[in-house]
């Protein structure tokens, strides 16, 4: 397909998430002259700006309803839509989000049933496997601050006693949001710590060599202050870390949940028994109703304070959008400038390679291969 019509649809549903593109995008795609540009009404409402500010930037766009930005040859948005607003899409049409394939599988089958041409931005990785449409810092940061925080109040004056064991931090993961979880405790520490006399954060992260055994887990878990999930599981149909253990942990312990997966068909959480927060509740307390709504067949008996969010880079929105705005205008200037039907896996344009593994195409060959 040539691109000749591009819509930005708000996000519904993610109380208080903002991730509206700002006007300087949109006078970047000026230079676009070919391809028309529709925006949902009240875009960009929850930055304070108007329709003015967007077309002070560029008189072409086109304000319109939601259902008429669905229609658009390329949807655009940096949150996934939930499925009702998926079926608005229009058969064939192409959509430019974060898809989360191996989590969303009925968006999956949604793809595939009405023909959409899917770039899952999360897919878009290097020629070495390595994502690079990400902020990993600014996800970490937030919820390694929030966190941070809360064991403050759960620790109470032992927090600043110069008597106290080193806070230890346990990572489940190793790979780039664990290792940003990793600086941003380093830095929450200085800040707290250096130079005075108390001790600072021992950050300790776990390979899946050492969190398969209980045996290996238990003690670990007796002595860790912040537990975080910073994983990415190859079967999302098993926990990590068993609900049953979470009763080692100190009682001050706070659970600091990256990942934030759901609990869906096929899907449960890597830490048993915990809970999904969002942008309008993102520290959950052990008596929270939020645990009403885990599946009754999943334990979560043992519970501690959780701090988790389903869009953390929703935290600090503006900055987490300049940033995105960065870098998807090296994929704009594939998407809009050839037939998304001809991008090529092995293209000499390195936006081109990154761009087509994140293709739905791809992600099927890829799974197919490793079920070989």
């Amino acid at each position: 397909m040539i691109i000749k019509s591009i819509g930005f649809p708000r996000i519904k549903n993610f109380g208080g998430d903002i991730r509206d593109f700002l006007p300087s995008l949109f006078r970047y795609l000026k230079k676009f002259k070919d391809v028309e540009v529709y925006v949902e009404n009240t875009y960009g409402e929850g930055f304070g700006l108007t329709e003015e500010d967007y077309l002070a930037e560029n008189p072409n766009i086109k304000f319109v309803p939601s259902d008429e930005v669905y229609k658009k040859d390329l949807i655009v948005i940096l949150k996934m839509p939930e499925l009702e607003e998926l079926e608005k899409l229009r058969d064939g049409c192409c959509l430019f989000t974060m898809c989360h394939y191996p989590t969303r599988p009925a968006n999956v089958e949604l793809f595939m049933r009405k023909n959409i041409k899917t770039f899952s931005m999360d897919g878009i990785v290097d020629d070495y496997g390595k994502r690079i449409f990400v902020d990993y810092f600014r996800t970490a940061f937030n919820g390694s601050k929030i966190a941070f925080d809360e064991l403050k109040k759960s620790m109470r004056d032992d927090f600043y006693s110069p008597a106290r064991r080193p806070i230890n931090v346990t990572v489940i993961g190793v790979g780039a949001v664990a290792q940003n979880c990793a600086k941003s405790f380093e830095i929450l520490g200085d800040e707290e710590f250096l130079g005075k006399n108390i001790p600072g954060v021992a950050i300790r992260l776990l390979p899946r060599t050492i969190t398969y055994s209980d045996e290996l887990m238990i003690p670990i878990l007796k002595e860790t202050d912040i537990l975080v999930d910073a994983s990415k599981r190859e079967d999302i149909s098993k926990c990590i870390i068993k609900n049953e253990l979470l009763g080692y942990l100190p009682g001050h312990a706070i659970i600091l949940d990256i990942t934030a997966d759901r609990y869906d068909e096929g899907q449960v959480k890597p830490i048993e028994g915990t809970v999904v927060g969002s942008l309008s509740k993102m520290v959950i307390y052990p008596d929270d109703e939020l645990y009403d709504t885990i599946p009754e067949n999943i334990d979560s008996r043992n519970r501690r304070t959780v701090v988790s969010c389903d869009a953390w880079p929703g935290v600090t929105p503006r900055e987490s959008i300049l940033h995105y705005e960065s870098l998807i205008k090296n994929y704009f200037e594939i998407l809009l400038a050839k037939d998304t039907d001809e991008l090529e896996k092995d293209s000499d344009n390195y936006f081109e390679r990154a761009l087509y593994r994140g293709t739905l195409e791809y992600f099927l060959e890829e799974r197919a291969e490793k079920a070989k």
